[in-house]
């Protein structure tokens, strides 16, 4: 289950995992992701949000398009 943003109740903890065997190809994007975050407060070139913990918390699925 991947997972990328802050975590909605520990402060100052930032998650990006959960690739399972995509980390490779994924983690450049989710980098860059997570350092805007840092940076600049939020993603601004990358919206990563759709990986979010708000989604887990909704229980919202999250179908990979790309897999056939």
């Amino acid at each position: 289950m991947l997972v990328v943003g802050r975590h909605p109740e520990v402060e100052n903890v930032i998650c990006a995992n959960g690739f399972s065997g995509h980390g490779l190809q994924q983690g450049p994007a989710t980098g860059r992701g997570v350092a805007a975050m840092i940076i600049q407060g939020g993603f601004r070139t990358l919206d990563l949000s759709e990986v979010g913990f708000a989604r887990i918390i909704a229980k919202r699925p999250f179908l990979e398009k790309a897999v056939i």
